[in-house]
């Protein structure tokens, strides 16, 4: 009888540990699918903000390239 029940705490105490690690990974699972599924949209934002970023610099190169040649210009005369 003492057996049967050291048994049944056994396979109690792994059952409850095998359950804890399976919904752990299914935890985990979902988490990662949700995550990739982020990464193209994210990825686009990047890259739009990245070309913004690079717009508005080439601007102020182009003006400050602007300015510079009216600047030798004006002092040629």
């Amino acid at each position: 009888m003492a057996s049967a029940f050291i048994g049944v705490v056994i396979a109690l105490a792994v059952g409850l540990f095998v359950g804890n690690s399976s919904q752990r990974a299914k935890r985990a699972r979902l988490d990662y699918q949700r995550t990739k599924a982020l990464i193209p949209a994210a990825r686009k934002v990047a890259i739009e903000e990245t070309m913004r970023g690079l717009g508005v610099v080439a601007t102020a190169i182009a003006v400050v390239v602007g300015l510079g040649f009216v600047m030798y210009l004006l002092g040629k005369q």
